[in-house]
Order: C-alpha cells, then structure tokens, then sequence
C-alpha cells in the first residue's frame, strides 16, 4: 500500500506531526458485509463555550439478523492523552490493545499526542450477541485540561464487525488501519489501497473510522475516490464528510468521531486493483483510523503445504516421496484445474506439477511427487513447494491473495563426500622427501573430516592415522596411501600413490661477491653468480632471484637465459637498506625463491640454495663541532685566516685528508676546493667554510664560521716623513678602514694642538693643520704626543702616546 500527504506551510506555521500510515490489517472473502457500531465519550461537540469534560463510559447496540452470523469483531478505540489508556472494559469483560497508533502534531514548538488502540473483540461478540454493549474504564481526564484550549480533547470507540449471510453475494472484504490526519495547515491527505479484486461495482462500498471531526467546522473540506466527489446528503454533505455521525444508525450526535459508510458504486470500477482517497481540510482536524471496503468478488485463493517427505536415510539416496495438499480456502471461487505447481530445493527448481482436478470453494486436493534431487544441491537445503507457479515464479491465476502461494520444509540429505585425488610423485633428489599428503585431495562439497593411512584396514577401522600428514617422509619409490573422507553421515575410502622417481633436475645454488656500500648511502651494490653446478638437467631462465636483509625481502631479480649443466650466469643488483637496519645485520640471497621462501624449480637439493654473508654499512663518523675562527680587521672587513687550525678537531675521532670548500656542493662534488688554506681571505663577515673529511671508506661533510673583530691599533714610536718612500708618515696599523670614525690630535712638547684629523684626512704626514704657530711645513725633529679617539663601544678610552719625527 502507498500514501502520501502534503505538508503544505509547514514552515511558515512551525507545525510537525509523526502518525502512523494506514495499511491492509485483514482480508475477508466470502458471503460477507460489514458493520460498525460504537458510541463516543463527548458530552458535546468540542467548541470554545463547551465545558472541558468527557465521560468514562458509553453504551451502543448490536442487532444482527437470525441468519446472520459473526466472522470477526474488532475494537478500536481513541483519545487525547499521552500516554494512551490501553486497558478498558467492554460489557465487564476486560480488553487490553494488542496493537496501538500514535499520532504526535507539534504547534508552535508544542507536542499534542493522540493514540488509538485495537484489540480482537470476536470471542466476547460472539459469546454475548445482541443487544446492548457498553464499554468502560476509557479515562483520559487525567489531562484534559491541556487539550481542551485547541478544541482537540475527545475520546469513543467502535467496534468493526464482519459477518456472514447465506443470501449475500461473494464479496472481499479489507481493513486498512493506522492513524494519519489531515488539518488547516497539512490540508491534504492522499491514502492509496491496495489488495482490491472487483469483478463489478454493485453494492461496493467504503467505510471510514474517523476521530475529532466536527460538524461546525466544513472550511474547504472534502473526501475524494479516485478523484470523485463523495458525499451521503444530508447526513454527510459533500463539504463537511467527517461531521460527527454514523452512517449506520442515521445519527448525527457521535461528537468528534464518525463511522461513515458510502457507495462507490461507478466510482470504483470491475478490474481495478487499487483506489486512490483524497482528503481536505481547511479548518477541522480530522484522524483516520480505519477503513473497510466492501466489494463483490470472485476469485481463487489457492495455498499449499507440504504434509509428508518419506526419505529413506541411505549414503548417496537423493529421492524424496513429497505428500502435499492444495487449498482453496476463504475464497469467492473455484481453483481451476491445471493450476501450475513448482518444487524448489532452495531456489533450484526440481520438479513441476498441476491439479488434476477444479477445487471448490473451501476445498481442497491432495497430491503427490517422486523428487530426485540434483548432485549440485548440497545435503541441507530447504524444499520449496509453490501453487499458481510455471517454475519461473510467476502465476497464470488471479488469486485474491497473491503472497501466501508457498510452503517450506528443512530436508538433510545423507550424501557421500564429493572430492578428487591424484598421485604425488617427485624427482628423485638428495636425501628424505617430504609430502603433504593434502595437496593429493580436492574437496569439492559435503567433507568435514579427511584422514590418511597406511594399510585399508586402518581406514576401513579408523585406527592408526598418520599422526602428520602436512609433513610425510619416504624415498621409496611409488607406495600407496588410503584416504578416508567423510561427514557426519558417510564417508568414502579411496587411496593414490606417493613416491620417488628418477629424473633429470637442475642443482640451482648462488655466491656473490662482498656487499659494496655507495658512501654515504643506505645502499648495496652486489656481483653474484648463479650456479648449475652439480645438475642433471638446465636451469631454466626466469628462475626467480630474492635478497633479504634480516629476513626481509628488499630486491628480487632471475635469471636471464637456460644455464647449462655444469654453466652459471653473472648478475648484478643494487638496491637500498630498510629504514630502521641496524649498521650491522645479515644480508642473503636465495636462488628459486619468490620472495616468500616457495621456489617453482623442481631441483636435485632444494636446501643449497642460499648465499649469507654477515655485514655492516661503511660508515665515517661525523666530525666533532667546530668552533668560529676569529681575526683582527685589517680593513674593509676583511682578515686573513689559517682554516688549518680546524685540522686537529676534525681528525680527532678519525684520521683522514681535509679539505676546506665554500659551498656545501663543492665539499660533495670535491669541486673548487680552497688551494691556500693557510692564507684565506674572507669575502663576507661573517662566513660559512664548508670541511671535508675523507678516509679509504667514506667521507663526511662539516662547516664552521670565520669571523672578524675590531683590534687594537698598532701605533708606532717614530717616523721619518723625508720623502724617501720609507716610514713617510706615522702609519698606525688597523686604523684605516677599520675605525670609521675615529679622530687624531698630536701635541707639540709644549701642549700645544699642531694636528686633528679623521679617516678623510688619511695618515698623518708630519705637517700641522691647526695652532697657534700653524704654517704648511714639516714639524721640527723631536717628540710629539697623541691623542687616539677610536669612537667604538669597545674602546671607549682615547689611547694616548709619543711619536718621535726625525728626518
């Protein structure tokens, strides 16, 4: 069954419901109808002048004719509350819900919860017949007062009933239940039932159970049937169809709840299978808790069921004697003859058959079949039998009901084991072979156990198993083996050979040459031979080559052509060390191996297979940290340097060449190197120097800055400003070029200031630029005085001395 409903402003109104989807409950076929009676629990219809009350009890009458017979009778009842009253009282008898509904409307952010219940009431209808019944202990005041203000506080009940009348047509009778709404603001609900068979339209007609609807709200309201208008004037006028009454007794006073019945006569037509109701609201909240169709009807209804499968319990039967019944039951027609049936054993269709008679209404055939079941069915499967089934599962009769066609059985067959055997045979080769006897079976189905033996009679008493089949010893020539397979049910004693033959095989065995280490790399570099030294036959190319470091595999390779007897094959193959090797670990190399220790070349010796060698990287250590060199400004922020004095630091742990570079890729490369280390000028201050240490195994890399500092001048005791080339002016070492902005004074003996000058003046010559006696000649012979201001935060103090001029 399918529904859907709209939910048209639910946004704009923040209102939200969850119910229940009505649905197909139960189908009746027969000479039928259909009644309801049932009473409500409202005093009044609900409205914003009425009091907010309900009562506890109410009472309806039941009045069927003499030949008129109850089939079912179910109660349903409803209210406001949360949670429901599930337990009531109908004529003393008490009743509790065996299936309840719940619908659940949120408004402006609050919960209104709704239920409705059903219980199966037809014992106790059919114990008391007519009269009067009244139901009791239907409380739902305890929160009322919650309600009331939305005018949605209510609570009835009906009971749905389904009886029999010789003098009626064949009719198919559904109820569909749940609970679902339809309001101001959800103001369309569309339900589509399902499971119809309608061979005409005379006399249909659908019933409705409906809670909360009032007669005084009719705002845009309407019931449709496959799109046609529905009304029961002027009980039930086409604007306002759920306005608290009942169809069946004419009444117009069931406040807030409606049992309606109308005629769909030309409105749903022979042939249909579904319809489609349409409801509308644009004020009243109304709920649907059930709906009944009534329409004629004449059509099969065909079910099975398996009464016997007589199998006799030998290994290896697969026939089944299958005893089966076809049935007509609460049909509106007989079953035709031919009807198709199917066997399946789980879904493998094994055998087809039919009725050979037409069963009646309320009839029934038995039937028989000789089942051989398949070899690719295994022991247990489930056995199938299906009416109305041309094998494919699709039927050739309408049927009222289509799903209930089927029945099923567990079958367990006692079937022999299913397997294969071949013999095992290997070359002969040196010493004691080794078998596993299980590579010589191939389970194919129904084995849970399989065991090997020397002797039949082992098998046959299931004594003295060989205790390690995986690994079986011999070098005797071909001997047999008993295999005993079996199940819990049979088992199979068949035997195949094992033993050694003489044939040509090769004799692969592999030496290499000492592992080469690439300095500075976690790498090998490894010459090997491959050997077909002591064979009887060619190694083939391709043979597959692994190399291991600590039992891992780290390179694989094979050989490249067929080796000749007594031939080998040079290789060679480099590849890196796993991260995380420790600098001394074992390195192998297994020819005929695939990198998991499994060869595919049958050989003479399969254990002389391997070349092992323990080593260790070559390896430099790294060379201790070097400290900044240091030297004194002799201007324009350059020094000389002697990088040898890192020499003895960096040959402390290992002995080795040193090299000096100004690039870290020189030092790698051996590019540029530094030629005069002893005397190395600087080109910035501070610089990086890049160390190479070098020994007969690797070589490492290192750097350490050069540096300079301002030093103190120095000053000397005299100069001869003669002309003669030699000591001209009074040149003070480490000044120019180095102290930016220093400044000169000199004295003569008297005090007196002769001399001040800065770098722009360059060195003084001899000659005054200032005092009293100035004048543009040399200074007399004697001794002059200084004053030194070097105008740096680490000579803070002027230096002060004597120079003495002499030509």
């Amino acid at each position: 069954m399918r529904r859907q409903s709209s939910l048209l402003l639910f946004l704009l109104l923040c209102l939200s419901a969850q119910a229940q989807d009505v649905e197909l409950f139960e189908s009746f076929n027969g000479r039928y109808d259909y009644l309801a009676f049932g009473n409500t629990l409202n005093l009044v219809e609900n409205g914003p002048n009425t009091a907010c009350e309900l009562l506890t009890e109410t009472s309806a009458e039941l009045s069927l004719s003499p030949t008129q017979t109850v089939v079912a009778a179910y109660l349903y009842w409803a209210g406001s509350a949360d949670p429901g009253d599930l337990d009531v009282t109908l004529n003393n008898t008490p009743v509790t819900a065996e299936r309840d509904f719940t619908l659940t409307s949120i408004i402006n952010g609050t919960e209104y919860i709704y239920f409705a219940a059903f219980a199966d009431v037809t014992d106790l209808i059919l114990a008391n017949g007519n009269g009067t019944y009244t139901l009791t202990d239907l409380d739902v005041t305890s929160n009322l007062g919650f309600y009331c203000p939305r005018g949605t506080n209510f609570a009835g009940w009906a009971v749905t009933l389904i009886y029999e009348d010789p003098t009626f047509n064949l009719r198919n009778i559904n109820i569909f239940d749940g609970l679902e709404f339809v309001n101001e603001v959800e103001n369309e609900l569309t339900i589509v039932i399902d499971n119809l068979n309608i061979i005409d339209s005379d006399g249909a007609k659908i019933g409705f159970l409906a809670w909360e609807g009032d007669s005084s709200l009719a705002v845009e309201e309407s019931l449709r049937i496959n799109g046609n208008l529905i009304s029961n004037p002027p009980l039930n006028p086409a604007n306002n169809a759920f306005n608290s009454t009942n169809s069946f007794t004419n009444s117009s006073d069931l406040y807030n709840m409606d049992i309606d019945v109308y005629n769909v006569e030309g409105v749903i037509n022979a042939g249909d299978t579904q319809a489609t109701i349409d409801l509308t609201s644009g004020q009243d909240f109304v709920m649907i808790n059930n709906i009944v169709t009534v329409f004629n009807s004449e059509l099969p209804e065909a079910t099975v069921t398996i009464d016997t499968v007589h199998y006799t319990p030998e290994c290896g039967n697969r026939k089944l004697e299958l005893k089966y019944t076809v049935f007509n039951l609460n049909s509106t027609a007989s079953l035709p003859i031919n009807t198709p049936i199917a066997m399946y054993a789980d879904n493998t269709l094994i055998a087809q058959s039919q009725t050979t008679i037409e069963i009646s209404i309320g009839g029934s055939a038995i039937g028989f079949e000789a089942l051989l079941i398949p070899p690719e069915i295994p022991a247990g499967f489930l056995l199938r039998i299906v009416v109305d089934d041309i094998g494919d599962g699709t039927g050739i009769v309408g049927e009222i009901d289509e799903d209930n066609n089927e029945d099923t059985t567990p079958i367990h067959l006692l079937v022999f084991p299913d397997f294969t055997l071949q013999n095992l045979e290997i070359c002969n080769a040196v010493g004691i072979e080794f078998f596993d006897l299980n590579d010589a079976i191939t389970i194919l189905a129904n084995t849970t156990e399989v065991s090997f033996y020397i002797s039949e009679l082992d098998a046959e008493d299931k004594t003295n198993a060989i205790i390690n089949p995986e690994v079986f010893e011999t070098e005797s020539p071909l001997v047999p083996i008993f295999v005993r397979v079996e199940n819990p049910d049979c088992f199979i004693i068949d035997s195949f050979s094992i033993g050694v033959a003489i044939c040509p095989l090769p004799d692969a065995t592999i030496t290499a040459t000492s592992p080469v280490f690439p300095c500075r790399m976690r790498a090998v570099e490894i010459s090997y031979l491959v050997l077909n030294i002591e064979a009887t036959a060619l190694l083939p190319a391709n043979t597959p080559i692994t190399f291991y470091v600590d039992g891992i595999v780290v390179a694989q390779a094979e050989t490249q052509a067929d080796i000749a007897i007594g031939a080998s094959e040079p290789g060679f193959i480099s590849f890196a060390i796993p991260d995380g090797t420790l600098l001394s670990f074992i390195l192998s190399a297994f020819v005929d191996d695939t990198g998991n220790g499994q060869g595919i070349v049958e050989e003479l010796d399969e254990t002389n297979n391997n070349w092992t060698i323990n080593t260790s990287f070559g390896n430099i250590p790294d060379i201790p940290s070097l400290p900044t060199l240091i030297e004194c400004d002799l201007g324009f922020n350059t020094a000389f340097f002697n990088l040898r004095e890192q020499d003895e630091i960096t040959t402390s742990v290992v002995q080795g060449i040193v090299t000096y570079y100004l690039s870290e890729v020189d030092a790698v490369e051996q590019m540029n190197e530094i030629l005069d280390p002893e005397h190395f000028s600087n080109t910035t201050d501070p610089q990086e120097i890049f160390v190479r240490l070098e020994n007969e195994i690797c070589f490492t890399i290192s750097s350490f800055l050069i540096a300079i500092e301002n030093c103190p001048p120095d000053i000397p005791e005299g100069f001869s400003p003669n002309g003669d080339g030699l000591n001209d002016v009074f040149n003070i070492a480490g000044l120019q070029n180095v102290f930016e902005d220093y400044y000169l004074k000199i004295f003569n003996r008297y005090g007196e200031l002769i001399y001040e000058g800065g770098p722009e003046l360059g060195l003084w010559s001899g000659i005054p630029n200032d005092g009293l006696f100035y004048q543009e000649k040399l200074v007399p012979v004697g001794t002059y005085y200084y004053s030194l201001h070097l105008n740096d935060p680490n000579f803070t103090k002027p230096i002060l001395g004597f120079v003495y001029v002499n030509y």
